[in-house]
């Protein structure tokens, strides 16, 4: 399911949860195969391996970091698929009041940018779990809500690590492709980004909107050439991406204050007098 950080934790602010079990399951490297039936529906933190776990027609990818919600009353079948053995700690839970388009019958993997965000806070609930009496249940849900709401933290985080990423890799084929018509139209279809959501992404990254950063490259990488006094100001305008050399000159007077042609003849004038 197609879920944001945001649905899931609008959904936990409002429903009234209630933990109902926590325990933990050891597949060995050697048992490649293991099969878990949910009575509720349950929160799946890997502690340590690989493993899909089949539900159904679905199929989830599990480790480290990866976080698996399942919906109630499903046999799961879990394969190991590392070298290693698969750890993992279930925490089940049920809502008072449910709707027919609520989160409780999802499954959905929720990505986390560091597992100690979650892993001290699961293997608490874990230890918590035998505990009798009513303070002790207290505790157990409000550490369960807590361990949502860091788990929200650390999807937020990955959102906001990997919106860097691709807006670093952006800046880097600009950078690459100065030289080619591009512009945030064919810059958003190449990332498969919607062309206002990049706009606003690369604005908050670089502090320049994409089109006026692609401006900025060029008339930089121009100022280099300018100093060539070997290439005349179409090539350099051709060099740098304009067809236009007239339309590259008012573009770098604007940037600069300087027609090309003047940017020039002053830094020959800068070199005879250094």
């Amino acid at each position: 399911m197609d879920l944001t950080m945001m649905d899931v934790t609008a959904y936990f602010a409002k429903a009234a949860v209630s933990l109902t079990n926590v325990f933990q399951e050891h597949i060995l490297a050697e048992h490649k195969l293991t099969h878990i039936h949910t009575q509720s529906s349950a929160f799946i933190f890997p502690v340590s391996g690989k493993a899909w776990v089949h539900s159904g027609r679905e199929k989830f990818f599990i480790t480290p970091g990866r976080i698996l919600h399942i919906h109630e009353r499903e046999t799961l079948h879990i394969e190991n698929c590392g070298e290693q053995d698969v750890q993992f700690i279930v925490a089940q839970y049920q809502v008072a009041i449910r709707s027919d388009d609520d989160l409780y019958d999802d499954a959905f993997v929720l990505r986390v940018s560091d597992t100690t965000i979650y892993l001290e806070d699961a293997v608490r609930l874990l230890d918590m779990q035998a505990l009798p009496g009513a303070m002790a249940a207290l505790q157990r849900r409000t550490l369960f809500f807590q361990l949502i709401e860091r788990c929200m933290e650390g999807v937020r985080d990955q959102q906001l690590q990997s919106t860097v990423d691709v807006m670093e890799s952006i800046v880097a084929y600009i950078q690459q492709q100065y030289r080619e018509k591009i512009n945030v139209t064919k810059i958003a279809e190449k990332f498969q980004i919607e062309r206002r959501r990049l706009a606003y992404l690369f604005e908050k990254h670089t502090g320049l909107s994409p089109n006026a950063y692609i401006t900025a490259y060029r008339i930089s990488k121009a100022k280099e050439l300018l100093e060539r006094v070997d290439l005349s100001i179409a090539e350099v305008a051709e060099r740098v991406g304009y067809d236009d050399c007239f339309y590259f000159s008012r573009v770098f007077k604007k940037q600069t204050g300087y027609a090309p042609s003047t940017y020039r003849r002053k830094q020959i004038v800068a070199w005879t007098t250094m």
